[in-house]
């Protein structure tokens, strides 16, 4: 990821953990990771990640406050999309906020699925990586073996 920049990534949550977990030099930044009331991913970190500081915010209110304090280089946002169930208005807020302190950290919001706060907060954002697991269709004609590629029905 680019230094100052807003990044969305959209993808299962194996694949962020995994991601984290097997990029160890990530611990040159001085990195946040933010969750909301509940974490999907803090479980599956690997207890080497020693420069990782952690923050709950539990409300939106208090995630634009540790925003506000931010003075770390790289900050995880999970996002939290009941943050906003009682405070729909915040959500363009907070993403002002991400936009905002991105010029000084590098800002990576993540979720696993894309839904209808998120989507808003998308439009801010400098790039958004979408990554989904689809079903895997048999090859037809022959059967499939390991190692085998597929070509996309739409370009056979």
């Amino acid at each position: 990821m680019l230094e100052e920049t807003f990044n969305v990534l959209i993808a299962p949550v194996e694949m962020l953990a995994d991601a984290l977990n097997s990029n160890l030099n990530l611990q040159r930044y001085k990195i946040l990771f933010i969750s909301g009331n509940y974490s999907r991913i803090l479980t599956r970190l690997d207890r080497r990640f020693i420069s990782l500081e952690v923050r709950r915010a539990f409300t939106s209110f208090q995630l634009m406050t540790i925003l506000e304090e931010n003075h770390h280089s790289f900050l995880i946002v999970e996002h939290d999309p009941m943050l906003y169930e009682d405070a729909k208005q915040m959500v363009e807020y907070v993403g002002q906020a991400l936009k905002q302190t991105s010029r000084e950290a590098i800002i990576l919001l993540y979720a696993p699925a894309l839904e209808p706060h998120l989507q808003k907060m998308t439009e801010l954002a400098d790039r958004v990586f979408c990554i989904y697991e689809g079903e895997k269709a048999p090859v037809k004609g022959r059967a499939k073996m390991p190692g085998d590629q597929a070509t996309l029905e739409a370009y056979s």
